[in-house]
């Protein structure tokens, strides 16, 4: 059998290692843009400014290639995808063949048309490269403004600021972490942002990038203009499908998938943040840009791959973050919707807030800020009644009455 993984982040690490598990034998090609070990594009922002090595950002060590016997295309892009000839041909014209061919190229960040990255000084955080760079940078920097105040934002706000470096943070959003967070939560969150010295300038629009002589200047928005010698844009990211322009692969928000992480298509599979599918809750198919969805997705896919038949269960929305000195947990539904209720148990006035989003008398989703403790449980419930089995250290409130069809 002859594997092809296309990608070397989770999704496609895991694929390799649970291949392995099951095929020891099997040839496995790996093809990636990047031209390193597997690394933890978590810690980017730490490894920018120097927090965390090179040897610890390779998470599964310099040597993985080798150990599990993978044949590699480091630095390469994968052009195209030829379902009909089962080959993938490269940005180099190189043809390589393929059984079985998992598709877990990731993402890359949104670069919108008034963001000039020629710009000295300008740049996104997205990868090991993107942080060499920016490092680079740092020694001439003395104020710089991240425009995006979602996870990558906050992660490079906070990594500057350890530098001793005015940061400031534009969202066009009315909150920092609109996706994941309600408006309480994000509220603690602003307030523990601020007291780190950190400007927030929330619903605020960037209009254009100043620049003097080939460098960055300033960052001009509807109200004011902010000086910067250094801008990160972090406004989001979508999935890397450029490979699989004019193919037959369903695709929607990403290539759509089955319990399998099959697509359409035979021998072909998806998996990480190019995939559309199932959501545990909802049962919708949905793109979830998580690691944990990233690996689970890649073990499933690997295991397909190698002939087992294994079904992937589905992923839910999950946020963890600790910075600023905050904890906080986000997963399922956050908000609640017209036959949904929401259950207070602890309220922000001593910077504790936990909420349970409800639906027919199930947990459906779940904020915790501050005290996470009980997280754990929370995860393993939801979907559950909020009436039965162990819930640790919750009580939910003694007037609390259920839908009557539940």
């Amino acid at each position: 059998m002859a594997y092809l993984i296309i990608g070397n982040g989770p999704a496609g690490v895991s694929a390799i290692e649970r291949i392995r598990e099951i095929d020891p034998q099997g040839k496995i090609m790996l093809v990636s843009r990047e031209n390193n070990p597997p690394y933890s594009r978590i810690m980017t922002p730490e490894y920018m400014i120097s927090e965390v090595d090179e040897e610890n950002l390779f998470y599964r060590g310099t040597g993985f290639y080798e150990r599990y016997s993978v044949e590699t295309r480091l630095g390469c892009k994968v052009k195209a995808i030829v379902p009909e000839k089962k080959t993938v041909i490269l940005e180099n014209q190189e043809e390589i063949g393929y059984k079985r061919v998992l598709i877990a190229s990731g993402s890359r960040p949104i670069v919108p048309s008034w963001a000039d990255t020629g710009i000295k000084g300008v740049f996104t955080l997205w990868d090991k490269a993107d942080s060499v760079v920016i490092n680079q940078q740092l020694g001439e920097t003395k104020e710089a403004v991240i425009i995006g105040g979602g996870l990558v934002g906050l992660q490079a706000a906070r990594a500057l600021s350890a530098r001793k470096i005015k940061v400031t943070i534009i969202e066009k959003m009315k909150q920092l972490m609109p996706l994941q967070l309600d408006t309480i939560a994000s509220s603690l969150l602003l307030q523990a942002v601020m007291k780190q010295g950190i400007d927030v300038h929330l619903d605020t629009e960037v209009l254009s990038l100043e620049s003097q002589n080939g460098k960055i200047t300033a960052v001009a928005t509807k109200d004011q203009t902010i000086p910067a010698d250094l801008v990160i844009v972090a406004i989001g990211a979508k999935p890397n499908l450029e490979m699989t322009v004019g193919t037959a692969l369903e695709r929607d928000k990403g290539l759509i998938t089955n319990e399998y992480m099959q697509t359409n298509i035979p021998d072909i599979y998806a998996a990480g943040d190019v995939a559309q599918a199932y959501c545990r809750l909802t049962g919708e198919k949905t793109v979830r840009a998580l690691w944990l969805s990233a690996v689970q997705q890649g073990k499933v896919a690997g295991a397909n791959m190698a002939g087992r038949q294994e079904r992937y269960l589905g992923s839910t929305a999950m946020n963890s973050i600790q910075l600023f000195g905050l904890s906080i947990i986000s997963q399922g539904r956050i908000e609640a919707l017209q036959e949904t209720d929401e259950i207070i148990l602890k309220y922000q006035d001593r910077g504790v807030y936990q909420k349970l989003v409800c639906e027919d008398g199930r947990l459906i989703g779940f904020i915790l800020v501050g005290d996470v403790r009980q997280a754990g449980v929370l995860h393993y419930k939801l979907g559950q009644s909020l009436f039965s089995g162990y819930w640790g250290g919750f009580r939910i409130p003694d007037g609390y009455q259920v839908n009557p069809t539940f």
